[in-house]
């Protein structure tokens, strides 16, 4: 059985804030694209890369030396029955070793350090990015698709930086080094031993682009069924309430069964890509020794130490060959993640304003002038704002009243700029003249306008935080949270659960929604804002809490402008005016009495339920 819901989640999750797929634009790039982009967060960790790139030379060139001892202790040392020179040889053979361990060591601490480093500041720019992402990215992109791709997506980088990408150089430098010393041995017994190079380039070739499209279907299929496990999660009561378990359980093993498709594929070709590798390995050996044996009989220059060195410079040669495969799956893997956190990175993130520049908004009083205000989600969706017009002044108190739909949220969300790309004006009045909402940076906007929404978001940590929200200059004095919660009428029930250290849980579970709400209005009382909105904030509260709340909220209306958007009459009655919408445009316009003695859709909502509790 299908849930409708997935099938929302398995779209929007591979789509970006446009409706477009976000890797489409970082495929496009090429194969190696990508990672020659990821240098700038390598960047600032480069001394320690170059310490353990300029190990590879070391590495390589003991590990190319030590067939060449070998050869001269069988046809030299142990031909001649020289014990002296043989016990040298070995002694020399001994330092090889351990140079290339010692050296190897070096650069597997660098790199895994470069590497582990590298994707901490990757994680912090993802997560930072996310957060400045604005509301439609929200719209249509699930927590979950988010949560695989600054998880999972950015360990697959880590893998492959400590075993894919820097390995493969120093694996690179391996094979140039042995075909060297190989050719310095015997050019023509070095081409007979490769002979099948040709077809082992074109398998590799196949494989890779295969392997590609696999991984990054793997990783879209478990952003996917990430999305759908973190939605179902988060509402397991209603999926219990409604008997829905097993029904979202075969949806779960649905998605599942696409990653799980995915990935055994991706398997397949994973294996027999090693396994084919391993096997051309065998085969030049076995070439070499069939055509190159005989000769020792021969005065061709072949001798039993040679033989010898060749068998171990080919083993040292496919080595690093046949690891290719596994190490190349780990790049494809990486590949495919940095195409979506690309596709995430590249999406436009909201402006922040200059910290060195000066704040326009210092001379603001909460006027604002909004004339001919146009808005909708989408470019290609319905109009929500039609060409609504309205003015609010300094210590004003505008509440905003009507059906559900009628464009009351959207209101408030234009004006702290939670949405952009209205059209018309809204300008806010300054004493230094009008500036228009969209040419403020909404983090500067946000410091002097605040919305207090219905769905009240607690985190897990304690009542001080939650007020102050990390905020340093209120973080940092404790006398400026007290009186916000005094202000709010938040201090008994803080101080009858143990202070301001008391733990709130996750998403304020417990808490009642009127002490949560509370918090929420501390939050604003701490902050002091020039604009004030509230978006139906005391909808779900209790008529004794909402008591405490209305007399904390007229603390808060003192000398400074409102917009509330309301369903009940208690906070209504205290507006100056009351701004009635219809289908994004505004009815009517007036105070209580007025629009009542109208007898129009005001008084039709106030006698359909809009009365005082």
């Amino acid at each position: 059985m299908t849930d409708p819901k997935a099938t929302k989640a398995s779209a929007s999750s591979e789509a970006s804030a446009d409706g477009k797929p976000p890797e489409k634009g970082a495929s496009s790039e090429g194969s190696w694209r990508p990672l020659l982009r990821f240098w700038s967060f390598v960047r600032p960790h480069r001394r320690w890369l170059f310490l353990g790139l300029a190990m590879i030379p070391i590495v390589a060139g003991m590990a190319a030396l030590r067939p060449l001892l070998l050869k001269e202790a069988v046809d030299v040392d142990i031909a001649g029955r020289d014990i002296i020179s043989l016990r040298v040889t070995a002694l020399l053979f001994m330092g090889a070793v351990a140079a290339e361990f010692l050296a190897q060591a070096v650069q597997v601490y660098a790199l895994q350090r470069t590497g582990h480093t590298t994707i901490a500041d990757l994680r912090r720019s993802v997560f930072r990015h996310i957060l400045r992402l604005p509301a439609r990215f929200f719209d249509n992109n699930p927590i979950g698709a988010l949560l695989s791709r600054s998880t999972t997506d950015v360990e697959a980088l880590s893998e492959t930086l400590s075993f894919g990408v820097f390995t493969i150089l120093t694996d690179v430098v391996m094979i140039i080094a042995v075909l060297s010393a190989m050719f310095y041995l015997d050019a023509g017994l070095t081409l007979l031993s490769l002979a099948i190079a040709p077809v082992l380039a074109i398998i590799v070739r196949i494989f890779s682009r295969r392997l590609r499209k696999l991984q990054l279907e793997v990783r879209k299929a478990q952003a996917v069924q990430s999305g759908y496990l973190t939605e179902q999660i988060a509402g397991a009561t209603v999926v219990q309430l409604f008997g829905r378990e097993q029904a979202t359980g075969d949806e779960y093993l649905r998605l599942g069964g696409r990653y799980l498709k995915a990935t055994k594929t991706a398997n397949i070709y994973d294996a027999l890509l090693y396994s084919l590798m391993d096997g051309i390995s065998a085969l030049s050996i076995a070439l070499m020794i069939y055509f190159g044996a005989p000769g020792l009989t021969q005065a061709n220059g072949l001798t039993l130490g040679l033989i010898f060195a060749f068998v171990d410079y080919l083993q040292r040669l496919f080595v690093p060959i046949r690891e290719f495969s596994g190490k190349l799956a780990v790049i494809q893997r990486a590949l495919a993640a940095l195409d979506r956190i690309y596709g995430l990175l590249d999406q436009p993130a909201e402006r922040r304003a200059d910290p060195k520049s000066e704040d326009p908004l210092t001379t603001w009083r909460g006027g604002i002038r909004v004339r001919d205000l146009r808005f909708r989600y989408r470019e290609e969706g319905p109009e929500i704002l039609k060409g609504i017009s309205f003015d609010l002044a300094p210590g004003e108190v505008v509440a905003v009243v009507g059906r559900t739909g009628s464009g009351k949220t959207s209101l408030g969300r234009v004006l702290t700029r939670s949405y952009d790309g209205y059209t018309g004006s809204v300008a806010l009045e300054t004493e230094r003249g009008p500036v228009e909402v969209d040419s403020i940076a909404p983090d500067l906007l946000r410091q002097h306008a605040l919305m207090v929404q219905q769905d009240v978001f607690l985190f897990s940590d304690d009542v001080a935080f939650n007020v102050s929200l990390g905020d340093p200059p209120i973080a940092g004095e404790a006398r400026r949270i007290d009186d916000a919660l005094a202000t709010v009428q938040a201090t008994a029930f803080v101080e009858e659960r143990g202070g301001l250290g008391f733990e709130i849980g996750e998403r304020g579970r417990n808490l009642s929604a009127g002490e949560a709400q509370l918090v929420a209005f501390a939050r604003v009382a701490a902050r002091q804002p020039q604009l004030l909105i509230l978006d139906e904030a005391t909808a779900s509260v209790d008529s004794l809490t909402e008591n405490k709340v209305q007399r904390a909220i007229e603390e808060l209306f003192r000398g400074r402008s409102v917009l509330v958007i309301a369903h009940r009459l208690s906070t209504v009655r205290r507006a100056d005016k009351i701004l009635v919408m219809d289908a994004g445009t505004i009815a009517e316009f007036g105070d209580h009495e007025t629009l009542m003695a109208e007898g129009g859709m005001y008084a039709e909502l106030y006698h359909q339920g809009l009365r005082e509790d």
